[in-house]
């Protein structure tokens, strides 16, 4: 550990001393070293790559969560294009006393990171103003008894740029920003009922949902998704349980379900180009498609089922009814696995 230590303290004071700029900055302990054992050096080199011009910086310093301080200088870096915070970071109450000049960061990054205060996310977001992407994975905070737990709920705002954002571990969320064009979302608890509200993204144009399990009134819920939501282009479900679903978009090209159980669709989407299936894990059955609804204009049909599990499906219809509405030029994957 102190040859590693001596290597990049000498690495970034040659290239401050030479007045060269960094254009990454990466560093991933693991469980090599307790991160509090050399907290002092990791200061040291995040305040030299920012006076030298950093443009990215990845930090993964432990599997145990919040045991080393982010330096208030990382928040400096005027350079920073793209900043990653990993597991072992804590962001402490000392970031909302001051004004951050993250004003060049397009990609944020924030896994399994433990924040002093909810507050502290919300600051943290608002000021990186030009974030095109925002990530979000199983983030924490302390409780009233200063122990860290799951991060429950989220409001994000004044979202400015067309961005995507992607958030896991998150029970209840709540986007006002217009200009949102991508969303992945994932819930904590795949069991217990998630709040999703994103009404005001009337320009979402991809959605990706992970992990939903029994929406109250989903055929209904579907619907509104549509009709709120009139520029969706792309639709994917992944390793969820809805019951029947009716799927009506003029607009919609690309349509992805994976392993989803006890799932019916019918699809009324004249434009649609791509059409994924895959039923692997589908212990229940497969979603009886409406082939008369499948759109001639379909130019990709790709569907992956189990004979084992997927009682209802005749598999010579897929076949059948890809040949009859694809032309030759247009590709068509059917598996039997």
């Amino acid at each position: 550990m102190d040859n590693l230590i001596d290597y990049v303290t000498k690495r970034l004071l040659r290239l401050r001393d030479q007045g060269l700029a960094l254009e990454e900055l990466k560093l991933n302990l693991g469980d090599l070293v307790d991160p509090t054992l050399v907290s002092f050096h990791l200061d040291q080199w995040i305040q030299i790559a920012t006076e030298i011009g950093v443009k990215v910086l990845v930090l993964n310093l432990s599997y145990d969560y919040g045991t080393w301080d982010l330096s208030l200088c990382a928040i400096e870096a005027r350079s920073l294009t793209k900043l990653h915070l990993g597991k072992g970071i804590r962001i402490g109450q000392d970031f909302l006393k001051y004004s951050m000049k993250l004003s060049s960061v397009k990609m944020l990054s924030l896994t399994r990171v433990l924040f002093a205060h909810e507050l502290i996310i919300e600051h943290f977001i608002s000021h990186c103003p030009l974030t095109e992407h925002l990530s979000m994975d199983h983030c924490y905070v302390y409780n009233h008894l200063r122990s860290e737990v799951p991060l429950e709920s989220l409001f994000l705002h004044g979202l400015r740029k067309p961005m995507e954002v992607d958030l896991q571990g998150i029970q209840e969320v709540h986007i006002d920003s217009p200009n949102l064009e991508n969303l992945c979302y994932e819930p904590l608890d795949f069991n217990t009922p998630f709040k999703l509200n994103f009404d005001s993204c009337t320009t979402l144009r991809s959605l990706i949902l992970m992990h939903l399990q029994n929406i109250a009134n989903v055929d209904k819920w579907f619907l509104e998704l549509f009709s709120k939501h009139p520029f969706l282009e792309r639709l994917e479900i992944l390793y969820s349980m809805f019951g029947r679903i009716d799927i009506p978009s003029a607009q919609l090209k690309v349509l992805k379900l994976m392993y989803c159980s006890n799932l019916e669709v019918k699809v009324d989407a004249p434009n649609l180009l791509s059409f994924y299936y895959d039923g692997k894990y589908a212990y229940a059955y497969l979603p009886e498609l409406q082939y008369s609804s499948i759109p001639p204009s379909i130019k990709h049909l790709e569907v992956t089922v189990d004979p084992n599990y997927d009682h209802k499906v005749l598999y010579g219809s897929y076949a059948l009814l890809a040949f009859k509405l694809l032309p030759r030029n247009n590709f068509i994957h059917i598996w039997w696995s």
